[in-house]
């Protein structure tokens, strides 16, 4: 059973170093529950994430200030489409709230070849700390290299930018476990960050 812990603006920070993710109905509120993230001082791209990089570099993307972003009904109910075709569990309600009033503060916006939107990446950014909360792709991709694509371009970002962890959302063997293979990963394991040892 996940512990739950308030948020306020001066322990958002302290929340992600003790375990605990944002809900995603309840900016205030944040629940402990398999966290995991990347530790930027041991940044280091394996044979894997280049691969993936070097597979997805047809795509482009824009990161944008959530403040300028325009969420609107069409984007909307192409978000919902596109989790209804994926079977996620994730209503509309959800998806306005995490794009318009959480502590979120990005979005990458990502591109085909052709210029097609195919995912959306939200993101919270701090002078210390990232993490890349919620991630929307057109289904068409969801068996591709784009998923793990957007998860290693907010990390190899939040590194350039001198950050000190990228905060990757939950981790188990059933929820996320490829991120075990991003640079410097670490989990939230009884009260403590740890290494994934497979």
């Amino acid at each position: 059973m996940p512990q739950f812990n308030i948020a306020t603006s001066q322990n958002i920070e302290e929340n992600y170093e003790k375990g605990f993710l944002p809900q995603r109905n309840d900016k205030n509120l944040f629940y402990q529950d398999s966290s995991c993230r990347s530790d930027l001082s041991i940044f280091q791209l394996n044979s894997e994430n280049r691969r993936i990089i070097r597979k997805t570099e047809n795509f482009s993307f824009e990161k944008i200030f959530l403040n300028d972003f325009i969420y609107d009904i069409e984007l909307q109910k192409k978000l919902y489409s596109w989790v209804k075709t994926l079977e996620w569990d994730f209503p509309v309600s959800s998806i306005k709230n995490i794009f318009t009033n959480h502590i979120f503060n990005y979005v990458y916006v990502w591109k085909n070849e052709e210029s097609k939107i195919i995912a959306y990446a939200v993101c919270y950014f701090s002078p210390t700390i990232s993490h890349i909360a919620y991630v929307f792709y057109d289904p068409e991709y969801s068996h591709g290299n784009l998923p793990i694509r957007l998860v290693l371009q907010v990390i190899e970002d939040s590194q350039k930018l001198g950050l000190k962890y990228c905060y990757l959302g939950r981790f188990s063997k059933e929820t996320g476990y490829y991120k075990r293979n991003m640079p410097g990963f670490q989990f939230f394991d009884n009260n403590q960050w740890v290494e994934y040892n497979s």
